[in-house]
């Protein structure tokens, strides 16, 4: 008889639960044999108990009821003879199959087994210990010796329903180095799962040193000479890691040189710079950390992984809709050696949402990179912390990087990890050798005559940057300076998809051109674009927003200083005073504000900028701050959340804008390629082909307030496809969407 353990693909192509269990232990070996040494928690013990897993998991599925269901399914009439009924989840009756005696386990692995096995799936109903017993005993054993002969394994004989006991109190973090046992086999037993459902394999390219490309890169580029952050991250390897390091010292290069041998995860916070990151990465004529695997269909080195990873993808590999769902797929199993990623993706384990075993298992082996701390707001900041604290406690380890460190974060960092796993290496490294910036502060608007003037003046002999705090400020900065000077552009994130892309791809050729010119933007380049300008002009911002604003100016120190080459206008400023929707934390901002005034005009050194840091992240000046009380509740919140209590997506929405629309601007209304994308879309079953068609569609969108712009009734649902808007407001190609009260704040 044969029975299978889904419903997808079709016949004859269905897995058998044997084929899949087989998969499972494939992937097992594979992992083993990788990452055995990564996991220092993991014993052979913990080892042989993860094989029982996987072996047992879904022995449940052998159950008549379910295989009812997946024949139907596959459209099969002929159906297995049922004893009962009772429909009951496969994972629950599983449990009944696992002999404790014969194992030999003690009360503690019992219960690690079982919880492993029970919630392999998570739902929130609670099985009926009665009709589990009758299934296990009606429909399990009478198949005993082919279930036995097929995946290997001794049953247990007898349907003991108090196994169910063990599954009722789950395990929780109070309880210790148990905690650690289960989430290691409960997680690494969903990434089995799901690599084997997937058909990807469980991890890729593990002989791969990623250190070993930087350094042939540093030895092509830079005659193998490595500066001082970049000996110190490789010769901390074995450590945790924490350096503060001024824009255009090879962060990059230090972080990889830092993961070395080991699997990793570099994380960012915007997406734009993350896909940046994974271009010059996998480039062969950058890093080239990349590695096509035999067959044509996959990337085994490098992975990239944020919420539109897939589109990103799409647009820039030469690879059929097949390939990129595997390399896609690649990256949402965390296979890949290096993965790219933003943090709601790896780091939202500190939730512990239903499910958060796989993510926290992932970390356990793998080294984590957190570049621009500082970026976070004060809330996802206190996250990342807590994070990292876990990540010690499983046996990862971490390297936090950045140009600006709020003090009071690593303060926390080491109040809350007294005694570390692994030890803290913490380094600073300014070079006030590199004078990169001329700073002249301004008690003026940015959108005066004279400020204009100025601006187009010197775009004719200079690449001229400008960045204002809102998309609305930009705007009006843009139209003014188009109408006198041609070669004139205008960048935010208030564009649709297939011109914002155009847009990013323009700024960062004409940086590395010989043409001048001018490009306003917002804060959207500060840390995402590597791209490198004569003249700055800025609003004023909080003082590590300007500090990040001034490294796409003279970005290596390779140009003179002896004329101000940044300046910043302090009046009229736009996003602030605006109550909850300011760009910035009045805390900061207004502090950020006295500590200029020290610095209104000169040449500003790398070490004053880190003294400025210092002291506008002081802890005992921010005390009793909104700010700092903001990080300290949500700190302390997170270290006494309840467990089991959330759902994967809404811990991934909380770190997101979830605020944010898709939605296409009303003048797209009847556009050839939007309705003929949709015309496929609706005709078609293939999923890829689906996926392809909404692609197409979302290059016509923008993100919108969903809230407001409900409110002011301009927001209608787009034809069929959930998820998707209409917005009743204008599109302008050349200044992006025009409506000025649905966006806000309109930060980037």
């Amino acid at each position: 008889m044969i029975f299978y353990a889904k419903s997808y693909p079709p016949l004859p192509h269905t897995e058998t639960v044997q084929q899949h269990t087989n998969a499972l232990l494939k992937c097992y070996e594979t992992l083993k044999n990788g990452y055995a040494s990564a996991l220092p928690l993991m014993t052979e013990r913990e080892w042989q108990m993860l094989r029982w897993a996987v072996q047992y998991h879904d022995v449940g599925k052998y159950d008549a009821v379910f295989q009812n269901k997946i024949l139907k399914a596959l459209r099969q009439e002929q159906r297995m003879r049922t004893r009962c009924s009772f429909d009951v989840r496969h994972n629950y009756v599983s449990v009944l199959a696992i002999p404790f005696k014969k194992l030999g386990l003690n009360d503690e692995e019992k219960r690690i087994l079982a919880q492993a096995v029970a919630y392999h799936h998570e739902r929130e109903d609670k099985p009926d210990k009665k009709q589990v017993k009758q299934i296990y005993t009606e429909h399990i054993l009478p198949h005993r010796e082919q279930i036995e002969h097929e995946l290997e394994i001794e049953l247990d004989e007898k349907a003991i329903a108090y196994k169910l006991e063990l599954i009722s109190n789950r395990i929780q973090e109070s309880d210790g180095e148990v905690f650690h046992r289960y989430v290691l086999i409960k997680g690494l037993l969903h990434r089995l799962d799901h690599a084997a459902s997937a058909h990807v394999s469980v991890e890729l390219a593990p002989d791969m040193n990623i250190g070993e490309y930087v350094e042939e890169f540093v030895s092509r580029e830079f005659s193998g000479r490595k500066n001082e952050l970049q000996q110190f991250t490789q010769q901390n390897q074995d450590k945790h890691v924490v350096v503060v390091a001024q824009t255009g010292m090879g962060k990059t290069e230090a972080g990889l040189l830092w993961l070395g041998k080991d699997k990793g995860f570099f994380t960012l916070p915007l997406r734009v710079s993350i896909n940046a990151m994974y271009q010059r990465i996998t480039d062969k004529s950058n890093i080239g950390f990349t590695r096509s695997s035999i067959d044509g269909t996959g990337e085994e080195a490098t992975g990239l992984l944020h919420s539109t990873s897939l589109d990103y993808l799409h647009d820039e590999l030469e690879a059929d809709d097949e390939a990129l769902e595997k390399i896609h797929s690649q990256s949402r199993e965390y296979a890949n050696k290096l993965i790219i990623s933003t943090i709601d993706q790896i780091l939202k384990f500190p939730f512990f949402y239903l499910g958060f075993e796989k993510e926290y298992a992932a970390v356990a082996s793998s080294k984590i990179i957190i570049d621009e701390l500082q970026a976070y707001d004060p809330k996802i900041a206190a996250l990342i912390i807590r994070a990292l604290i876990l990540i010690d406690e499983i046996g990862g380890s971490f390297m936090i990087m950045t140009a600006t460190l709020p003090n009071f974060y690593y303060k926390a960092l080491l109040k809350e990890k007294k005694s570390p796993r692994l030890p803290i290496a913490c380094g600073e490294f300014i070079n006030d050798q590199i004078v990169r910036h001329h700073v002249e502060v301004r008690e003026e608007s940015i959108l005066e005559e004279d400020v204009i003037d100025r601006i187009v003046a010197e775009g004719g002999s200079y690449k001229v940057l400008v960045i204002c705090n809102t998309v609305k400020r930009a705007r009006e900065v843009y139209l003014q300076i188009k109408s006198r000077y041609k070669n004139t552009w205008l960048l935010h994130s208030r564009f649709v998809k297939k011109d914002r892309v155009k847009r990013e791809k323009d700024i960062i050729q004409f940086a590395s051109g010989t043409e001048n010119g001018i490009w306003i933007t917002t804060q959207l380049v500060e840390a995402s674009l590597d791209i490198d300008f004569d003249r700055l002009y800025t609003e004023m911002s909080s003082l590590d927003s300007q500090f990040q604003r001034y490294g796409r100016c003279n970005r290596k120190g390779l140009k003179a200083v002896d004329d101000v080459n940044i300046r910043v206008y302090i009046r009229d400023v736009s996003g602030v005073n605006l109550g909850g929707n300011s760009v910035y934390h009045k805390d900061i901002y207004s502090r950020s504000l006295q500590l200029f005034e020290q610095h209104k005009t000169g040449v500003l050194l790398e070490s004053v900028k880190q003294t400025m840091i210092a002291a506008l992240y002081d802890e005992s000046a921010l005390e009793n701050s909104d700010f700092k009380k903001l990080f300290d509740s949500t700190l302390e919140e997170l270290k006494n959340r309840p467990m089991y209590d959330m759902p994967k997506l809404e811990a991934q929405q909380l770190l997101r804008d979830i605020q944010e629309v898709q939605a296409i601007p009303g003048c797209f209304r009847g556009e050839k390629a939007i309705e003929d994308a949709l015309e496929v879309w609706k005709t078609t079953k293939d999923k890829r082909i689906k996926r392809e068609q909404r692609r197409i569609i979302e290059n016509y969108t923008v993100g919108v307030n969903r809230h407001l712009a409900k409110n002011q009734k301009i927001l209608s649902q787009f034809p069929l496809i959930h998820g998707l808007y209409f917005i009743d407001a204008d599109y302008s190609q050349e200044t992006g969407l025009l409506t000025q009260s649905v966006i806000a704040p309109m930060f980037l």
